[in-house]
Parts: C-alpha cells; sequence; structure tokens
C-alpha cells in the first residue's frame, strides 16, 4: 500500500508520520512529491465519483458554462433563417399598423374639423328650408265620356304653377338640371316632367311653371267610374313627388349639389284645365349631407 502524502502548507499530525523513526521535517523532492500528489488526487477523485452517486462529474466529462443572455437571444444556425423571416414579418406588422393608425387618425381630425366647420356656419347664417305652395293645376287629355263601357283610355297634360320661397337672408340657391316630378292617383303615376334650372337669390320668392305629361293610359271601369264619382264630389285627391338637385351659395362659396325632396298631397276640384286646388299640404326633405 502506497504512502499517504500531504499537502506541504499542511504538515502530518503526530502519529501519522509516514516514517515515525524519521524527524527529519525536510519535505520530499519536488519531482516527487507531485507525483506522489497526482497520484492520491486521481486515487480520492475516483473514490468521490466513480460509484455515480458523488455531487461532481465524471471523469472525462465537461462542464461548460454559457451566458443566459446568449441562451436566448442567438438562434441557432439551423433556425437562423427562420428567426431572421419572423423578425421581419413582425417588423413589418408593426409598420402596417402605424400606417393605418395614422390614417385612421387623419380621418378622425378632418371629420371633427369639418363637424367644427358647420356648426360654426349654423351659428353664423341659420339655414332654413325653402318652402313649395302649389298655387294651380291645369289638366288636360282626360276625359271620361266614351262609348266603350269597358275601358277608357287617356293620355293627361298636368300644367303645374309652383312658388318657391328662399326664406335665408344669406344664402341663395341653385337648382340644377335634371330634376323629376311625377302625378301620382291611388298610386299609378299619371304624368312625369321636370323643373327648369334656375338661381334663387338669398330672400327671395320665384313663382314658375311646368308641364307634365303621360303616355296612353287605360283606365278599367271601376277605375273610371270611381274617378267620374270624386269629381262630382268635387273632390279628387293626387299626391305630387318632386326629386331636386341643389347647390347652396354663401356669399361667393359655393358648396356641393344634395337633393331636396317636395312631396305635396293635393286635392283638385276636378281633372279639367278650369280645375281649382281644394287643399295642398307640402313636405320638403333636405339633407346637405
Amino acid at each position: 500500500m502506497g504512502e499517504r502524502v500531504y499537502p506541504r502548507d499542511s504538515p502530518p499530525f503526530s502519529g501519522e508520520h509516514p516514517n515515525p523513526h524519521s524527524t527529519d521535517e525536510t519535505p520530499p523532492v519536488s519531482g516527487e512529491h507531485h507525483r506522489r500528489m497526482s497520484q492520491d488526487s486521481f486515487a480520492s477523485s475516483k473514490m468521490s465519483y466513480g460509484n455515480g452517486y458523488g455531487y461532481g462529474p465524471n471523469p472525462g466529462t465537461y462542464v461548460v458554462q454559457v451566458p443566459k443572455d446568449r441562451v436566448f437571444r442567438v438562434p441557432p444556425p439551423e433556425n437562423e433563417h427562420k428567426f431572421k423571416l419572423y423578425t421581419k414579418k413582425k417588423s413589418n406588422r408593426s409598420c402596417c399598423r402605424c400606417c393605418i393608425c395614422s390614417i385612421i387618425s387623419t380621418i378622425l381630425i378632418l371629420i371633427l374639423l369639418l363637424a367644427i366647420t358647420f356648426g360654426i356656419l349654423y351659428l353664423v347664417y341659420h339655414p332654413k328650408k325653402p318652402t313649395y305652395n302649389i298655387t294651380s293645376v291645369h289638366v288636360k287629355g282626360v276625359n271620361l265620356t266614351t262609348s266603350n263601357a269597358d275601358a277608357t283610355t287617356i293620355t293627361p297634360v298636368f300644367n303645374v304653377t309652383v312658388k318657391i320661397n328662399n326664406p335665408n337672408g344669406k344664402i341663395g340657391i341653385y337648382y340644377e338640371q335634371g330634376s323629376e316630378v311625377s302625378v301620382y292617383r291611388d298610386g299609378v303615376n299619371l304624368c312625369e316632367g321636370k323643373l327648369p334650372a334656375f338661381y334663387q337669390p338669398p330672400n327671395s320668392v320665384t313663382v314658375l311653371s311646368t308641364e307634365l305629361s303621360g303616355a296612353g293610359m287605360v283606365l278599367s271601369k271601376a277605375a273610371r267610374d270611381k274617378l267620374m264619382n270624386q269629381q262630382k264630389d268635387g273632390k279628387v285627391p293626387l299626391e305630387m313627388d318632386a326629386s331636386i338637385p341643389v347647390k347652396v351659395k354663401l356669399g361667393s362659396v359655393k358648396f356641393w349639389t344634395f337633393t331636396v325632396k317636395v312631396t305635396c298631397d293635393v286635392t283638385l276640384s276636378a281633372l279639367t284645365a278650369n280645375a281649382k286646388v281644394v287643399s295642398k299640404n307640402c313636405k320638403v326633405h333636405a339633407t346637405p349631407w
């Protein structure tokens, strides 16, 4: 059995000296001392780790410590392409989100500015809807006396006079081309036409006439009898609808074109040239936006 070798800095205790008969404290030769320590260390490591239950690594193994930030931030070589592709997509998504947010913010700001502008204009000018009044209606082409007892053909022509009032003191109205005016009776379109284009100054009244014509229309015996009875009573109910494109002028500024819709319930004494307006009620729907 080999001798136990102690480190140089810690001499053996009394009674444990390798040579009890020697009192010489001179250490062994340097080369021999290191060789014995290496053999003893290797034997100690085999005794400590050789059985698999020690706390340290087995002989021939190595423990490599890698910084934590490098483990999580640096991808392995085989995933480097996927990592670059993913980070590029993420950057593109961020740019798209920023652009969308900027566009939405700009739109909201423009809407807010427009709302503030319209609010100020409304407070300054106090816009009012124009009023429409049907003053007279002359009818031609409706002859209910015929020899055919089963049906009657009529070709109505309405000459309508309308008075338009613009109550706004600082707002002018342009009545443009493309208007549509129709006359209905019991839901049947009798005739249609257009209003002329003109400009109405602020705080003014305009009276104009327009002619509405219809194609040949066949009245059944029941419809003809009903119309004849209404004329005898002096009350023939009609409905007049108008869709008029207009443009508003504030001072020297013209705004966009929007549509004014007018619906009038009119009752005539008869469908003749000498017809009189018994009653009328017109409603105006105007939405600038």
